[in-house]
């Protein structure tokens, strides 16, 4: 399964990724500098003030550059991935229509999303993740421009984040919610090779890619189509369910349904593990700010109210134990000459009251 684009299609958007290059490696610092020079002497809690910050930078010219290049270089980004594909559209999606050799997928066609989902072009993806046929392609490829390669060669570095704090057990089944193209909860099957290993996600295009892309990696790996707020599974079947950068894409009160709803999935002793980056209260106070601009620009309309969660509080509101939340630094890519910077990942871990897991 070769879905690369072609050389000059790369092309093209190797350009788009230089241009958010810029944003990272010069506007930002430059930025940054302009915020210390300002923030000096001046108490967090008014840095923290959203108003106070935009009332400052709303109107400055390198925070408006910054801004309007993320945007413009965001859509391009999408633009071009999606027209790389374009000449192949039928080719792929006839593959993607066929059932994965060794792979099991369990569609749901009578399903109905919410209107969360379906009303949203999350990242400003073109179509969203429910009407475009190869959304998990065009996904994957953009993502790796969008992160500027910082999730390294094989886009797959939050699964190991989560592996690096999750609690030392024998996880005989597992359940990969919102698992998108799945592959970023690769690292976590192949920790557990004997885990009888499921992965969920409401959205067809979605899990038809992540199906064909399991099996061309000679992965066993059974697929439902599911809303993960109250999933059609078994319950009080799993050692471990987790999940990746899923409820920052969804509502506070879907986010308290999923938490609800993976309590009930899991056996006694279990654990539910949820990546996502840092809390607005765990970055500086201009980061926040930064980070708050995807809430209205950049195809994130719950990012603000997932930021301002207590998360903790919620797992143990539902009846988890042992609540904490870990962390984990990626490597910035493989090369850190070539890449910008690293992402903080903060995992919140909780445990089913009952017996220990074996």
């Amino acid at each position: 399964m070769d879905d690369r684009l072609s050389r000059p299609q790369q092309a093209r958007l190797d350009f788009v990724e230089s241009i958010k290059h810029l944003v990272a490696t010069r506007l930002t610092p430059q930025l940054r500098r302009d915020y210390e020079l300002w923030a000096a002497g001046k108490p967090e809690a008014l840095l923290r003030d959203h108003a106070v910050m935009e009332a400052r930078f709303g109107h400055d010219p390198v925070y408006q550059a910054g801004r309007g290049l993320a945007r413009i270089s965001q859509e391009a980004m999408w633009r071009q991935v999606r027209a790389g594909y374009e000449p192949r559209r039928a080719e792929i999606e006839a593959r993607l229509d066929q059932p994965p050799a060794g792979v099991s997928l369990r569609l749901a066609p009578d399903l109905v999303a919410p209107a969360y989902f379906t009303d949203t072009e999350f990242h400003l993806q073109t179509g969203g993740f429910h009407a475009e046929k190869l959304a998990g392609l065009i996904y994957e490829t953009g993502v790796a421009t969008y992160s500027m390669h910082r999730y390294g060669k094989r886009m797959d570095e939050m699964g190991r984040a989560l592996l690096s704090v999750l609690p030392k057990r024998d996880y005989k089944r597992i359940l990969y919610l919102g698992c998108g193209p799945g592959y970023k909860g690769y690292p976590i099957q192949d920790a557990f090779p004997g885990a009888d290993f499921h992965a969920a996600d409401i959205s067809a295009p979605m899990l038809r890619y992540a199906a064909q892309r399991a099996a061309s990696h000679g992965r066993d790996i059974t697929f439902h189509q599911t809303n993960a707020e109250a999933p059609d599974l078994p319950e009080g079947t799993f050692d471990l369910v987790f999940c990746i950068l899923l409820l920052h894409e969804i509502p506070i009160a879907a986010i308290r349904n999923v938490v609800h709803a993976a309590h009930r999935l899991l056996a006694p002793g279990g654990v539910l593990a949820n990546a996502e980056l840092p809390s607005y209260a765990a970055v500086d106070p201009l980061s926040a700010y930064l980070l708050d601009w995807d809430t209205d620009h950049n195809g994130e309309p719950f990012w603000r109210d997932y930021h301002a969660l207590d998360l903790e509080g919620l797992y143990r509101e539902v009846g988890f134990t042992d609540v904490h939340t870990g962390e984990s630094v990626g490597a910035g890519g493989q090369d850190s000459k070539a890449y910008v910077g690293r992402f903080r990942y903060h995992i919140t871990l909780g445990t089913k009251a009952g017996d220990d897991a074996e």
